[in-house]
């Protein structure tokens, strides 16, 4: 069944209503995705009914799992300790530990003491980890069969594990002291004789990743080598856990609003629903830096006020040589950046890259400088129109053409220092590109039109 305005806006008359038992026959055939979509229309009061009607038909841990962090935590706030762990209870480890994230620390020592002890200790194992590293990520249930068994022998022992196992499509092939010997798909495990080894069925040296390995790390593996689940081992080559695929898209989309978020010099805490006191102290230590730049470029400027006083048309071209710089700048700075999060760039060096960036930015420079350079020869009562059209073309080139090194340069050089690659590059970039551009603009026109 499809949500629709309509039926939204039907549940949410029956939440403040209170009639909860047609609210739950409303929302009963729903998926909780649909469900989780409920919750952005509603105010707190309606919330906290909602979830008391997903408590009762046992769907709660499901639907709020769909929740952005934002919602997610402002409903969580609405519960007490003991409604808490019993969502947590239901869910695996590791999903467990993103919901405990979303709540503050004073809490979680009396939610976590509420918890059955197997799932406690097996989230407090987890809690050693750092945030961004696999062991963080992983979870502590797969399916395991050992080294010596037959297929009929495995078969019967995956079945009598978990059926809330996180990544059913891979049994893992385990011996001494529960180091990794191998890797089995699910479906060659069930199709092959019965009598078959194990030893026979697995495949040997399975791509793996340490515990304390980033995360990130974790993702590219999965995504260079087309896994749905990455083992996470010790350093004696112990099987702890295993990333299945959900967590790893979920990875990936983390790093990748991380990167997005960075490049525009933005916390990643900053979100929809982050209230304005917190967003405006993670913005403003950014307005200073933009206001530094824009000073930079403006002191340019006036350098050059015989040249915009003698020749004033030449001002309508500023914004558009820089402009295009920046635009220039900044593909090339996705494309690296991108680049560098996908590994492509370990099949090619960054000053090839860099080199390539610069050459296609002369080339789009000259392209557009030509059309702009037209535009100025015939602009209606301008004097020496063909040298302005020579000025512009000159700037357009070289200032698109030096944004394709600086686009591809700036995130190299963060990376090679030990910063992040797409911390603050963007405006890192623009500061560059303004304040060139207005320079070679005004500096040519006031060598070769004055």
């Amino acid at each position: 069944m499809r949500l629709t305005h309509t039926h939204v806006e039907y549940i949410r008359k029956l939440l403040a209503s209170g009639a909860t038992s047609r609210a739950g026959l409303a929302i009963g055939k729903l998926h909780p995705a649909d469900i989780a979509e409920i919750f952005g229309s509603l105010t707190r009061s309606e919330s906290a009914t909602l979830v008391s009607v997903l408590f009762k038909q046992k769907k709660v841990g499901d639907v709020l799992a769909e929740l952005p962090e934002g919602i997610l935590q402002d409903v969580l706030e609405t519960l007490n300790d003991q409604r808490i762990a019993s969502i947590l209870e239901a869910l695996d480890s590791s999903e467990a530990l993103q919901f405990l994230a979303t709540i503050p620390e004073d809490r979680h020592e009396a939610i976590l003491a509420l918890l059955p002890p197997p799932q406690r200790s097996a989230i407090e194992r987890l809690l050693i980890y750092p945030e961004d590293s696999a062991g963080y990520c992983m979870t502590t249930s797969f399916m395991s069969v050992d080294v010596s068994m037959t297929a009929r022998e495995a078969v019967d022992t995956i079945r009598r594990q978990s059926e809330d196992v996180e990544a059913p499509l891979y049994v893992y092939v385990l011996e001494e002291a529960g180091r990794l010997a191998g890797v089995i798909p699910l479906r060659r495990m069930v199709t092959c004789p019965q009598d078959t080894p194990v030893r026979d069925l697995m495949l040997t040296d399975p791509f793996t990743v340490n515990e304390n390995t980033d995360r990130e790390v974790a993702a590219s593996v999965a995504r260079r080598y087309n896994l749905m689940a990455v083992p996470v081992v010790n350093d004696s080559h112990r099987l702890v856990g295993v990333i299945p695929g959900d967590s790893l898209f979920d990875v990936m989309e983390k790093e990748a609003t991380e990167d997005m978020y960075r490049m525009a010099g933005l916390s990643e805490a900053d979100r929809v629903f982050t209230p304005v006191r917190i967003a405006f102290r993670q913005r403003f230590p950014w307005v200073w830096i933009n206001l530094f730049t824009a000073s930079v470029a403006a002191f340019v400027v006036s350098r050059f006020e015989g040249v915009i006083s003698n020749m004033a048309i030449i001002a309508a071209f500023m914004p558009l040589v820089a402009g295009m710089g920046g635009n220039a700048g900044n593909q090339s700075l996705i494309v690296i950046t991108r680049g560098m999060a996908l590994g492509e760039l370990e099949f090619s060096s960054g000053l090839r890259a860099v080199l390539k960036e610069a050459a296609l930015g002369t080339m789009l420079g000259l392209v557009a400088g030509m059309v702009a350079g037209c535009i100025a020869l015939v602009y209606p009562g301008v004097e020496k129109a063909h040298l302005l059209g020579l000025v512009v073309l000159m700037a357009m080139v070289a200032n698109m053409g030096l944004a394709g090194v600086l686009g591809a340069a700036i995130p190299l050089m963060l990376r090679a220092i030990g910063r992040d690659p797409a911390l603050g590059s963007n405006i890192l970039l623009t500061a560059f590109t303004d304040s060139v551009g207005y320079l070679l603009l005004l500096g040519l026109g006031m060598l070769i039109i004055l």
